[in-house]
């Protein structure tokens, strides 16, 4: 079964806002009880000149062989929007089961596409936690180090929310 079966984004402009505030949380993750968990987030734009059906070859064999992995609860493969934004994300029993999750083969094939197919991405890590049947909550895992967006080219991009945290834009690697 589904863990995060009823999880929905909160609306059109879900990828441009924070990630506690993006889909229906409390409700979808019910059944899974109290506990802590580990959130990737990623952010993106991609570049015009994406190759698509690529991007998706590569994403699928990630998602597939993450979905093999120990520790791994559920993956949300964000549509793009309208203004090119996307936010995907991957949650997971612990950080170690995702950081041994992103070292794996596929995984890296498919982090090796970033330059070639995104102007900006960023990556967001999270602790989610539900303790005594409350709220689910969200923090930095690593709190000190901000979310890092990265761009390959200059882009001048305002977060069209006001909810939306503000990005630094540093060089993307080169292809």
């Amino acid at each position: 079964m589904d863990p995060l079966h009823g999880l929905r984004p909160a609306g059109d402009s879900y990828a441009t806002m924070p990630i506690a505030t993006a889909f229906n949380w409390d409700e979808a993750m019910a059944d899974l009880g109290d506990g802590e968990w580990y959130l990737v987030a990623f952010r993106s734009i991609r570049r015009p000149d994406a190759d698509e059906a690529r991007l998706e070859a590569f994403d699928e064999l990630a998602h597939q062989e993450a979905a093999g992995a120990p520790g791994f609860i559920y993956y949300f493969k964000g549509p793009k929007a309208a203004d090119d934004s996307c936010l995907s994300f991957c949650l997971w029993q612990s950080r170690s089961d995702a950081r041994a999750a992103a070292a794996r083969p596929a995984h890296v094939r498919a982090v090796s596409l970033i330059a070639e197919m995104y102007a900006l991405y960023a990556l967001e890590f999270l602790r989610v936690r539900r303790e005594a049947d409350g709220p689910i909550t969200f923090s930095p895992y690593d709190p000190g180090h901000p979310t890092q967006p990265v761009t390959s080219e200059p882009v001048d991009r305002t977060p069209p929310s006001p909810l939306a945290p503000p990005l630094v834009l540093r060089p993307a690697p080169a292809s």
